[in-house]
C-alpha cells in the first residue's frame, strides 16, 4: 500500500517498508529482498571453429560457467554451438571475438540458415548484428529480450576464419 500525506511517502509490502519525505534524498529501507537461487548462466571462452554442418555458427572452446535449468548449451561438431531456453523469461545475451580480418558477428533465434552467414537472416530470425571494420580488432554484439521456452540462440557469423583467442567471450544469463 502506497499513501501520501503532509508530503511524506510510505509504502508497505509484506516483505518491506519505504518511508521518507518525498524531497529527501535518501530513503530508508528496513528489509532486503532474499536471494535464493543464482540465475541460470553459461559462460564460454575461447572460439574453436564452426560446425561442419552449420558452418556459421560458433563453436567454443571452454565453458567456464554452465549453471541453472533454465539454458540448456549444446556444442556439437556438426552443428556448432547453441543454447535453448527452457523457460519463459527475459535473457541476456552477450558475445565478443577478436577477428582476424573484418567481420560480421550476430545472434540469432531459431534460425533456419545456420549455413549461411549472419547477414543472410531473416528479420525474425536476427536478434542483434554488428560489424568490425578492422583486422584484430574485438567487435561486441548483445541483445536483451523475453523469449517463450524453446528458443533457441546461436552465435552466428560468417562461418570465415577465426583468431581463437582467450579474448572470445560468450555469456548468456536469465535476468528475470
Amino acid at each position: 500500500m502506497m499513501t501520501v500525506i503532509d508530503g511524506t511517502l510510505g509504502i508497505t509490502t509484506a516483505a518491506a517498508t519505504i518511508s521518507g519525505a518525498l524531497s529527501a534524498a535518501t530513503e530508508t529501507f528496513t528489509a532486503t529482498p532474499a536471494v535464493t537461487t543464482a540465475q541460470s548462466m553459461v559462460r564460454l571462452a575461447g572460439q574453436n571453429g564452426h560446425g561442419s554442418t552449420n558452418t556459421a555458427i560458433a563453436r567454443f572452446a571452454a565453458a567456464i560457467t554452465n549453471q541453472g535449468s533454465d539454458i540448456t548449451y549444446a556444442d556439437s561438431a556438426t552443428l556448432g554451438a547453441s543454447f535453448t531456453i527452457n523457460t519463459a523469461g527475459v535473457y541476456s545475451m552477450s558475445w565478443s571475438a577478436p577477428s582476424v580480418a573484418g567481420t560480421w558477428l550476430g545472434i540469432t533465434l531459431n534460425s533456419a540458415s545456420p549455413a549461411s552467414g549472419v547477414t543472410s537472416a531473416t528479420s525474425t530470425e536476427l536478434l542483434a548484428l554488428t560489424y568490425n571494420t578492422t583486422a584484430g580488432g574485438a567487435p561486441n554484439v548483445s541483445w536483451t529480450g523475453y523469449l517463450p521456452a524453446g528458443s533457441v540462440l546461436r552465435a552466428h557469423d560468417m562461418g570465415g576464419a577465426i583468431s581463437g583467442s582467450p579474448g572470445t567471450q560468450l555469456t548468456i544469463v536469465r535476468v528475470a
